[in-house]
């Protein structure tokens, strides 16, 4: 029972970092939202800091989940970057995530850009072994051109109010490469 009191908790904190600044985040705000007081909040953690890092924890965690799923060897590398480009955009339409943080310094982001870049960098990378291509734009900078694609069209499709359209990903991946 104190677990799920706890995952609610941090949850709660997660989903209003996508929302507000850490500033405007208050133990009593959270209380609020969840319909509790303040005082059980401190029960479970000994202040906003530890529970901003816990919500910041998870945060981490579910990004870093989209981009672990392991693919079969049968599937194209071209398939693998459609299908984490689907995933990663689905993360940030339905959190309200700001888009920038793709391609942003982390600055007290909850992942590692650095380790997220990476990733992405290694899907290309497999991408160009696997076609054998030969291109003027190196791996690292199709990478960043591909985050900073994804960035503008999910601020296109939140400023418009639209949905994530089926081809998306397909659309990203033919204007980077």
């Amino acid at each position: 029972m104190k677990e799920s009191i706890k995952k609610r908790i941090v949850e709660k904190a997660r989903d209003l970092l996508f929302t507000k600044t850490e500033e405007e985040i208050t133990m009593n705000l959270i209380a609020g939202e969840l319909g509790i007081t303040a005082p059980t909040l401190y029960h479970y953690f000994k202040g906003k800091d530890e529970l901003l890092y816990a919500a910041n924890q998870l945060i981490t965690e579910e990004i870093t989940a989209l981009m672990s799923i392991k693919f079969p060897p049968s599937i194209p590398a071209e398939m693998r970057i459609v299908t984490a480009t689907s995933l990663i955009a689905e993360y940030f339409m339905k959190t309200g995530l700001p888009a920038s943080y793709l391609v942003e310094d982390p600055k007290d982001r909850p992942i590692v850009l650095k380790e997220f870049r990476k990733k992405m960098t290694d899907l290309f990378s497999m991408y160009y072994k696997n076609k054998k291509k030969t291109s003027k734009v190196g791996v690292e900078q199709t990478t960043f051109r591909y985050l900073a694609t994804i960035e503008a069209d999910l601020v296109y499709l939140r400023n418009t109010k639209k949905q994530l359209s089926e081809d998306f990903a397909e659309k990203v991946f033919s204007v980077i490469i």
